[in-house]
């Protein structure tokens, strides 16, 4: 069983492209896509939908993913571990993450873990929560940071708590307020973030009973944030998420307050692999603090 063959096959199918996937992987497009037809004719059947946008999985490699996907993570572990017997460290980690996390956090913590294991190749996947919940199911990343689920499965480490507020137009009425009524959603154009998926926001919502109206609906926090600025209505976020941005708006604490846990997610059927776990001892001593 030629392993690089699944692995460039779940690349090409996370990719959506056998191009994209060639260049992750060092192999020429051409290469790869004589390794996926080889893969094929070995096992009988085909693999992959092939068009003019890209390359898309067939039923039988749809129902094939999770044994591939297991498959490449311990294979991957393995690597990890026999190196570490041998005193080198090679492999592959995969991290999911909110993006205002893999953008304010993790960079310095990305250079330090890099500069301590030179040989680890890092991926960052960036998601909302319910995005990042599939893939650490179906092992496409080795650990998640994002907000705490109660109910989740998954092993969990608090590192801090982000406040959520209130993201204002400059002239809103509101603007010179110390904080913003949480109830006042209910008459406002509110631009809701993640196509109205937004897993923190909708937990706000239904903590406090709140009905928001909701007026526009995006996927990007960026395009949210010049959409107040605007004047096209208000939002609420993740503080982190504002963290940078240069767009002219007021942003204003919540009354009553209200934050979320930050943390990480671990999988649920496989011990995390060595670097999984240095990545995570590095950004508890980096980014922990005591709840108050």
């Amino acid at each position: 069983m030629d392993l690089k063959k699944y692995e460039a096959l779940l690349t090409a199918i996370d990719c959506g492209s056998l191009t994209k996937a060639a260049q992750i992987l060092h192999y020429t497009p051409s290469g790869l896509s004589h390794m996926m037809h080889t893969l094929e004719q070995e096992l009988g059947f085909a693999l992959l939908y092939r068009n003019k946008n890209g390359v898309t999985p067939t039923p039988n490699a749809k129902a094939l993913l999770p044994i591939l996907r297991e498959m490449a993570d311990c294979a991957n572990r393995f690597e990890q571990l026999s190196s570490q017997i041998i005193g080198l460290e090679t492999g592959r980690l995969t991290i999911g993450t909110y993006t205002s996390i893999a953008t304010c956090w993790l960079p310095p913590i990305l250079q330090e873990f890099a500069t301590a294991h030179p040989g680890i190749r890092i991926i960052l996947k960036e998601g909302i929560h319910q995005e990042l919940d599939d893939m650490l199911a179906n092992h496409q990343v080795d650990l998640c940071f994002y907000s705490e689920k109660p109910d989740s499965p998954y092993p969990w480490v608090f590192l801090r708590k982000d406040p959520m507020i209130a993201v204002l137009p400059c002239h809103h009425a509101l603007a010179q307020e110390a904080a913003y009524p949480i109830a006042a959603c209910e008459k406002e154009d509110f631009i809701m973030p993640a196509y109205g998926a937004d897993y923190d926001v909708l937990q706000l919502f239904a903590a406090y009973q709140i009905q928001p109206h909701i007026k526009y609906e995006t996927i990007e926090n960026h395009a949210a944030l010049a959409m107040i600025a605007e004047g096209l209505g208000m939002s609420i976020m993740n503080q982190l998420i504002t963290q940078g941005h240069i767009a002219k708006v007021v942003k204003l604490p919540l009354e009553p307050a209200y934050s979320i846990a930050m943390g990480v997610a671990l999988p649920l059927d496989a011990a995390p692999s060595p670097a999984a776990l240095a990545f995570l001892e590095l950004a508890k001593a980096r980014l922990s603090v005591s709840e108050n």
